[in-house]
């Protein structure tokens, strides 16, 4: 072929190449350009989409620099996306997702698994979910849901006060109080637990008088031992702040914190009210009958909080009112029309041969009969009564009160069966009714329908003579029975006292749970001991109290000593079970039953009073010797502490008092580390936040036991605060400086030091210069003065063989 014809060839075919190449490079290029419309697309729904959920969402780089927020997080975090994106969280002000969020997104890189919490920010809440998210080049980045549930833990709060409302109105309602008064008060000092406040009183109110009778008051309030007996009594003008209560018909609050004198000094020459507070009116039928006073309150007092109190306390003071009419009623029941009052009830009234007078709409609707129908017949045809166990008869309470001219109480089993065959638990009682003379002219039965709470009705019952918590008899039932069984053939009787020793020491260092397991393990111990006839009782919160008829003194005693050795056996954690026990008896039928009682409880508080230190002795021996076995490490640990305190303090040549008092506080300084788990003690282990948090409770736990033995209380200040900082950064209270009792100043360093010179690796101590230097590096932590005198200490060898060894006393 001719070349130049060949040279055309190929041109040609080059062309066509090349546009075949540029119609493709075009189509690759619109698909490029509409995929990356694609890509826009999702990405652009996919922020919409985030943009509208309320949760702040956002992804960090493993370098946690903020890739992506939403917008709910542009507005938690007060700054918009564009300052965001690309920083850390050094940008923010303040926390604004926790304290411990940048901890916890390495947490998440570092063992790549979700990690939920919850965390408290400007006084609202939140639930974080932080995941770990494969980014690019096998890199780990954070992401995070952060859901605020401010209104669900309020929600969780306001559930949690109503039942604990009702559960003082329960206790309240169920409990018997000598009068008004001690209802009153018992009231108050829960209602100062409902609302979180430490001061609270309440006055009655005589709207007529304008005036207010200080009626229940907390603890410290007034000063009862002055000479001059506390004002008891108030007119309305000469109150201060509190008194707009009343004057207002409304609740008065004040949150904010009052000037010094603002409140006049209204209670034996102490100011009424310190801090915010808050009054609430309580109404009776349209008026203020009382007003309840709460104050000095970590925190606010609010709306909620004045309802709470409403219901609470208007309902006692109904149920009082209530109890009031009742106590008139029987003393004015000589005219029908007072009959009336009970409207909602069944009433029937006959007169003195049995024959029907009335009946009023709730007792013909329950016994089938029309009042015409029923009126002139005798009320056994109409009122048909029979015992709901049909092999018992039922006492007729009408004919009862016809043959003893007294009150008569219908039988708890009663059942009533009306003309139609409909069968009803009933309850209530007849009465005398009396002309203004004095003499019976009939009867009144008052009765109700309680079929539908019968069931409710047994667990009341039950929980009116038992103590709830250990199942046994509680005070009142046992002060009916010791009544009861007061007789000749009883003879004798022997009463048996106990109060249980460490109650307190094990609630303040375990719990209540522990504390009520204390009393529940006693109250088996001596269901186990005694008879089934014996009557067992909780006399008060740790004191209990055995009835036992037939029973010698010889015998009371060998009972009460089983008790001892038998729960002795028992405990919770490191404390034993111990309790004081006192026994008298009743022999001859002349004797009062209450002296006996009286002498048993005398010779329980004396035996309480010898058994005292050797229980408290071998208490805390048992708290060391329990601490020794979970962890030797920690006694090690407390005798090196102990020496570096002892020399320490022959160093700088302190007293012989406050030298010993260095010593004993370096050995028990880690005494609250009894509380912490097995594995909370191992000390080169890793823990969580929340294992940290129980950790640093240790130096309270130690202050609450060294504070609950006399040898020991001088000592408590010294453990509490042996873990703050010089600079404020420590803990539990964050004191700082001089603030810090010296002796805790000296232990913190001494237990700072044995760390540092301890090598968990090899289990041995190692005294080195590198241990003095890092020692010297720790400014701010430490009292400085003291540092310099400790490293002069250990730097000099005259103190190598150190005294320490004599014995501790």
């Amino acid at each position: 072929m001719d070349p130049v014809a060949m040279l055309n060839l190929l041109v040609t075919g080059l062309i066509i190449a090349i546009a075949i190449l540029l119609v493709l490079l075009n189509q690759r290029n619109k698909s490029l350009e509409q995929k990356k419309e694609e890509i826009k697309y999702i990405r652009d729904t996919r922020d919409a989409f985030l943009d509208e959920d309320n949760r702040v969402v956002y992804l960090k780089d493993e370098n946690l620099h903020y890739l992506f927020i939403n917008k709910a997080g542009e507005k938690h975090c007060k700054k918009p996306v564009s300052e965001i994106i690309g920083q850390d969280d050094r940008i923010f002000d303040m926390n604004v997702f926790g304290t411990d969020n940048i901890k916890i997104d390495q947490q998440v890189i570092k063992n790549k698994e979700p990690i939920i919490y919850e965390e408290r920010y400007h006084q609202r809440f939140y639930k974080i979910a932080k995941f770990p998210v494969k980014l690019k080049a096998e890199k780990i980045g954070v992401g995070a849901f952060v859901r605020e549930i401010t209104f669900e833990e309020k929600l969780i709060k306001k559930q949690e006060r109503v039942l604990f409302r009702n559960r003082i109105l329960v206790n309240v309602l169920s409990k018997h109080f000598r009068n008004d008064k001690k209802q009153l008060d018992y009231v108050l000092h829960e209602a100062l637990k409902l609302t979180g406040s430490n001061q609270g009183f309440i006055c009655l109110y005589d709207e007529e008088k304008a005036e207010l009778t200080l009626y229940a008051w907390s603890k410290g309030l007034i000063n009862e031992a002055a000479e001059a007996a506390p004002k008891k009594t108030y007119q309305l003008a000469d109150v201060g702040l509190w008194g707009e209560a009343v004057r207002q018909r409304k609740a008065f609050i004040m949150n904010k914190p009052l000037k010094e004198n603002a409140i006049q000094r209204e209670l034996s020459g102490e100011a009424l009210i310190t801090g915010n507070f808050m009054a609430v009116p309580l109404f009776m039928d349209g008026k203020i009958s009382a007003v309840a006073v709460f104050s000095d309150k970590n925190g606010d007092y609010d709306t909620e909080e004045v309802d709470e109190i409403s219901v609470l306390l208007n309902g006692v003071l109904t149920s009082i009112e209530r109890h009031h009419i009742q106590e008139k009623l029987f003393k004015e029941r000589s005219k029908y029309l007072q009959t009336l009052i009970s409207i909602g009830d069944g009433v029937m009234i006959v007169d003195t041969t049995g024959k029907i007078e009335m009946l009023n709409k709730v007792a013909q609707r329950l016994t089938g009969w029309s009042n015409e129908m029923a009126k002139g017949r005798y009320y056994k045809d109409v009122f048909v009564l029979s015992h709901e166990d049909g092999d018992q008869e039922i006492q007729d309470p009408i004919a009862r009160a016809i043959a003893t001219d007294r009150i008569q109480e219908l039988e708890n089993h009663a059942l009533l069966t009306a003309k139609n065959g409909s069968i009803f638990y009933l309850e209530d009682s007849a009465a005398p009714i009396k002309d203004e003379q004095g003499k019976t002219v009939g009867i009144v039965l008052v009765f109700r329908d309680v079929s539908e709470k019968k069931a409710q009705r047994k667990e009341i019952e039950y929980l009116s003579f038992h103590d709830a918590l250990t199942g046994l008899y509680n005070r009142r039932f046992f002060e009916e029975e010791i009544r009861r069984l007061d007789t000749f053939r009883n003879l004798p009787i022997s009463i048996i006292m106990g109060d249980v020793n460490g109650l307190k020491l094990t609630n303040d260092i375990f719990g209540h749970a522990y504390g009520d397991n204390f009393l529940k393990e006693i109250a088996r111990v001596m269901r186990k001991i005694c008879r089934e006839d014996d009557i067992i009782a909780r006399w008060g919160g740790d004191e209990f109290v055995i009835l036992l008829p037939k029973t010698t003194i010889q015998q009371a005693k060998q009972i009460k000593e089983r008790i001892k050795i038998e729960f002795a056996k028992a405990g919770v954690k490191v404390i034993k079970g111990n309790i004081s026990l006192g026994c008298d008896v009743k022999n001859n039928d002349n004797q009062d039953i209450m002296d006996c009682l009286e002498i048993a409880e005398e010779k329980m508080y004396a035996a309480k009073i010898l058994e005292r230190d050797d229980f408290k002795s071998s208490t805390l021996d048992s708290i060391v010797t329990s601490l020794k076995s979970e962890s030797p490490w920690e006694e090690e640990h407390a005798q090196r502490v102990s020496k570096w305190c002892y020399d320490l303090g022959v160093w700088m040549e302190l007293s012989h008092v406050k030298v010993r008092k260095l010593k004993l506080a370096g050995y028990f300084h880690d005494i609250g580390k009894i509380v912490l788990e097995k594995k909370l003690l191992i000390h080169n282990g890793e823990f969580s936040n929340e294992e940290r948090n129980e950790i640093k409770k240790h130096p309270i736990m130690g202050y609450r036991i060294l504070n609950a033995f006399d040898d020991t209380m001088s000592l408590a200040d010294a453990v509490l605060y042996h873990h703050e900082r010089w600079d404020g950064s420590g803990y539990p209270e964050g004191l700082k400086g001089e603030e810090i009792p010296f002796l805790a100043r000296v232990v913190a360093i001494a237990d700072y030091y044995d760390w540092l010179c301890y090598d968990f690796d090899e289990a041995v101590q190692k005294v080195n210069q590198k241990s003095l230097a890092d020692l010297e590096k720790t400014d701010g932590l430490f009292d400085p003065e003291i540092v310099r005198e400790f490293i002069k200490m250990i730097e000099n060898s005259s103190l190598e063989n150190s005294l320490y060894n004599v014995v501790m006393d």
